[in-house]
């Protein structure tokens, strides 16, 4: 089957690994891209350390260069219809602005939301949508990993092209923020991840 537009209408359902919370997408204007910066990386490496030292499986899914696939969508196109006392909220690091939410029960990424009104919806969550809609951008190539040689590397920008620059102002609009899928009160009062460093 062939890749269609990058940006696209999606409606789906999405749960994490193991199943506990459960929702949907209902998104007009869903763009998929791939992040391979050090803070993305390290994001999914220590959800993946607590999934393992609780001894569940690995729940955040790097590609094979260390990326993390995102699908950019709005806060209120994402739905949680159960599992709602499962969603943590955390920083990565002191005075970010970008809260991150994952799955406690299973340490599964779910979406990340900030003031700008954009979401980041974690790709592996919608299976059909990974593999039918192509790779919009590949971003922040300098800190992607050499990966073992078994498949090519697929093209990067070094850092965030200029592309991004003009097509994500457009993407940001703070009137789709409402309703969001978790409430974040005080940013400022939210919990760091435990054992986040940056991404090697």
């Amino acid at each position: 089957m062939s890749k269609v537009n990058p940006i696209q209408a999606i409606k789906a359902n999405i749960q994490c690994q193991c199943g506990t919370v459960k929702g949907s997408i209902d998104s007009p204007s869903a763009l998929r891209f791939v992040c391979y910066s050090k803070d993305c990386r390290g994001y999914y490496n220590a959800l993946n350390a607590l999934a393992k030292n609780a001894g569940k499986p690995e729940a955040a899914a790097l590609d094979p260069f260390g990326g993390c696939d995102f699908t950019q969508v709005y806060p209120c196109e994402i739905t949680i219809r159960e599992g709602q006392d499962q969603l943590e909220k955390r920083l990565i690091r002191k005075n970010s602005p970008i809260p991150r939410t994952y799955a406690k029960c299973c340490f599964t990424p779910l979406f990340s939301t900030g003031g700008t009104g954009a979401a980041l919806l974690n790709s592996n969550l919608l299976s059909a949508w990974d593999q039918h809609c192509e790779v919009k951008y590949r971003i922040i190539g300098r800190h992607a990993l050499k990966g073992d040689g078994s498949i090519p590397k697929p093209s990067m920008s070094w850092s965030v092209p200029f592309g991004w620059f003009f097509a994500m102002p457009k993407r940001c609009q703070p009137d789709k923020a409402q309703p969001s899928p978790v409430e974040v009160k005080d940013i400022k009062e939210l919990k760091l991840l435990e054992g986040f460093v940056e991404g090697k």
